[in-house]
């Protein structure tokens, strides 16, 4: 009985330790800042409490790996259990369920047969999910010893605001132990708010108008960059006492194909092609036989056009706005509210001297295209207006990039799923889909979302672009019969190289499928010409995506004329179940190179003719470029015949 009252008193002076103030464990609500929000981390938490109170950490690990079967479990300096290849076994189908798919690089780990990366992250996903028990448990405690010992009730009590819970909800879980109570969550709140006012006034800033979201200009940019507004108003063609001469064109076409000019290589390839030839050449490396894992350190990046460097820009929430956006006169007031939190308004409804003078700068809107459309309408409605305030002279809208990614995958689904006819066919995208999402066909066929396309571009673009290194290593010797043969035969990285451009050139479509398609019907394989614009749409995507996320915004200029066209025809002018992807991955990777795709195959006929947008708007503005008489013409009857095609 005294040992037990000992081992009591040892537990009791933990939670007391870890419940004092000088544990930094106490979150005052009253003074709640962004940056304790964005600096919790509940592992640095869990190790905290690990040294404070090791044995009651001890005490738990044990208790909760109760239900665990086998003896022989070893132990990690931490004293976490760690499981055993039979625990991954017993609830492997559960476990999928909480981790999700896996990332490639994990795929390609199962295909190449070593599943151990995939058992570590089971143990590791386990271990952690018991560290969060242990520290939930803990909180409690030290909460029940020292009411201001609430930092992960406090942060939990936050996050339910923020959600939206019901306040039945949140005073239950504050009864237990878990949350704040809605008062301090309210004071929490307020202590934010009053944070972001008083940050939003000292910014400048680029503002989302969906989701009133404040971004802080990076790269060296001042007050002064944005010192512009009467500049812009002057050479406006909404303003009404405008001096023609003074008016600035209209940029088209013709301006971005001028803007980042290109010359072909030494091997012939084009800027696109010598990306396309990258992205052919790293997908071998990073996902095709282990041997090409060696080429890693030598693949390097694709060339710049013009970039920026790739900054982490922080967040600034504006207060809840309940107005529609759907709207021009929400949009109006939506920007309204959000200059008013940032101590703007009206300098003739207002006299205040401290308040900042607008009249010369410009402040950057940001959301999604039919925002700007309507920011637009806005302006032209407002345009006999006589002060800068009410005609929102300030007001630049800035489109947004992952919007015009959206809108690219949705293009794709457009052409290649939308229409039934376009799914019958052996080598369609449908029946890729079938291997890769089963379940979600019906979904494909309907309207998926952005991260499905994004998915679908991903996953299959990387299979069909490995088929074609498959294709090509058999056509140049006939014992290569797959990648693994081919991989037998250790090429060199400059081997390699050559070959990827070959395929560059080879299996993605260009002007010459005019031509191809103006042949007699026993020479073609329509099977064949589908599938070479299909990976030319998906380098496209691919490409956009790279220049997006590495800040080659002049990438991004270049990849914008080709869904220009793409937009057009498809009617985009105005802009899951968890699965284990290993198998899929192998399984489409083996239903692409049965199918033969990338072989051609004369007189293989296809239910469906995939548009070549891209190349007939290229030759067109080849025509402009030169000043055919007519051009402009054509590609208007061109884009009018293609959406009729479409069907939409």
């Amino acid at each position: 009985m005294v040992q037990s009252d000992v081992v009591k008193g040892l537990y009791v002076r933990e939670v007391q330790t870890l419940s004092a103030k000088e544990s930094g464990y106490h979150f005052s609500v009253l003074n709640t800042s962004v940056e304790q929000l964005e600096e919790f981390d509940i592992d640095v938490l869990g190790k905290g409490m690990e040294v404070h109170a090791p044995m009651l950490w001890n005490l738990l690990d044990r208790l909760l790996s109760a239900r665990r079967k086998g003896q022989n479990r070893g132990h990690g300096n931490s004293g976490d259990p760690q499981v055993g290849e039979d625990d991954v076994s017993e609830d492997e189908e559960a476990l999928w369920e909480e981790l999700g798919d896996l990332d490639l690089e994990e795929i390609v780990e199962g295909l190449e047969g070593n599943m151990s990366k995939k058992k570590n992250r089971i143990i590791a996903q386990r271990n952690k999910l018991t560290t969060i028990k242990k520290v939930i448990i803990l909180s409690i405690l030290m909460q029940s010893s020292n009411r201001n010992s609430n930092a992960l009730q406090s942060i939990v009590g936050i996050f339910l605001q923020s959600v939206h819970t019901p306040q039945k909800v949140i005073d239950t879980l504050s009864k237990m132990g878990v949350s704040v109570s809605v008062d301090a969550i309210n004071a929490a709140v307020l202590s934010l708010s009053a944070e972001s006012h008083r940050a939003i006034h000292a910014l400048d800033t680029l503002v989302h108008l969906t989701s009133g979201l404040l971004f802080p200009l990076q790269h060296g940019v001042t007050r002064e960059d944005l010192r512009c507004s009467i500049t812009l108003w002057e050479k406006s063609p909404l303003n009404l006492q405008l001096n023609p001469s003074t008016v600035t064109a209209k940029g088209g076409w013709k301006d971005l194909l001028r803007l980042h000019p290109d010359s072909l290589n030494a091997a012939g390839l084009s800027r696109r092609d010598r990306f396309n030839s990258w992205k052919i050449l790293s997908d071998l490396i990073n996902y095709g036989p282990l041997y090409f894992r060696q080429f890693k350190d030598r693949l390097g990046d694709p060339e710049t056009v013009d970039s920026i460097p790739v900054t982490k820009t922080p967040i600034l929430a504006a207060r809840v706005m309940h107005l529609s956006n759907s709207t021009v006169s929400g949009n109006i007031s939506s920007v309204v509210e959000l200059l008013r939190q940032g101590g703007i308004e009206d300098p003739d409804e207002i006299d205040d001297p401290d308040m900042p003078d607008m009249s010369e700068y410009v402040v950057l809107f940001h959301g999604d295209l039919g925002s700007g459309e309507r920011l637009q309408a806005a302006q032209q409605r407002r345009s006999i207006e006589d002060t800068h305030w009410k005609r929102l002279q300030h007001v630049v809208f800035i489109p947004g990039l992952f919007h015009l990614k959206m809108a690219g995958a949705d293009a794709i689904w457009r052409t290649f799923l939308q229409q039934p006819s376009a799914r019958d066919d052996e080598n369609a995208l449908m029946h890729d889909v079938a291997i890769l999402r089963p379940k979600e066909t019906g979904i494909y066929g309907s309207k998926p979302g952005f991260r499905h396309m994004h998915e679908l571009v991903t996953y299959d673009g990387i299979c069909r672009r490995l088929d074609c290194w498959r294709v090509e290593a058999k056509k140049q010797n006939t014992l290569h019969v797959d990648l693994d043969a081919y991989a037998a035969s250790e090429p060199l990285f400059d081997e390699l190289k050559t070959m990827a451009d070959q395929l560059a050139q080879t299996y993605i479509t260009n002007h010459g499928l005019r031509r191809t398609r103006s042949a007699n019907h026993s020479q073609r394989d329509e099977q064949y010409e589908n599938g070479l614009l299909l990976n030319r749409y998906f380098l496209l995507y691919e490409e956009l995506s790279y220049a997006m996320n590495s800040g080659d915004i002049g990438r991004v200029e270049t990849c914008i004329v080709g869904w220009i066209l793409i937009f057009k025809a498809t009617g985009k002018h105005n802009r899951h179940a968890e699965v284990d992807m290993t198998q899929t991955f192998k399984q489409l990777c083996k239903y692409i190179a049965e199918h033969s795709p990338h072989e051609h195959t004369p007189g293989r006929h296809s239910k469906y003719s995939i548009p070549d947008l891209f190349s007939k708007g290229q030759e067109l503005l080849d025509k402009m470029e030169d000043g055919a008489e007519g051009a402009e013409d054509q590609l208007e009857a061109m884009l009018e015949d293609l959406v009729v095609e479409l069907g939409v």
